[in-house]
């Protein structure tokens, strides 16, 4: 579960960093702001998505471990409320764009995807087939 929670690390400062390139966003091009807005609120959305299915995943494998007999689940209504609440905030209180915030909703998911490629083709890499001594 360590691996876990350094990919959440990482997945949480690459959306920090995402939001920091919204705000610059939102400061240089004034026009794109409901854009950027939407982004953002959609990015944070994201993050609390990703942290909530973190948190589910250890809490499964905790009762997996001690064999516990409960049924988990993966809470999806919940993370969809929460992404349902975050388009409902983007576009109805802050009037924010549709489309960034449901884009901003895919953020941190993207980078757990392309941290799992840069990880699966780093191990891949180091585990060359001169350990088994079959290339002696």
């Amino acid at each position: 579960m360590d691996d876990l929670s350094a990919h959440l690390r990482t997945v949480t400062r690459l959306t920090f960093l995402f939001l920091s390139l919204c705000c610059i966003g939102w400061a240089i091009w004034p026009a794109y702001q409901s854009l950027f807005g939407g982004l953002g609120i959609g990015a944070v959305a994201s993050l609390v998505n990703a942290s909530h299915l973190s948190w589910k995943v250890q809490r499964i494998g905790a009762n997996a471990a001690e064999q516990g007999s409960k049924r988990n689940k993966l809470g999806f209504l919940t993370r969809a409320c929460i992404g349902l609440l975050a388009v409902v905030l983007a576009t109805e209180y802050f009037s924010f764009s549709l489309i960034g915030t449901v884009v901003g909703l895919f953020v941190a998911q993207l980078a757990t995807l392309i941290l799992g490629f840069r990880s699966k083709s780093r191990t891949a890499a180091s585990h060359s087939s001169d350990e088994r001594g079959e290339n002696n």
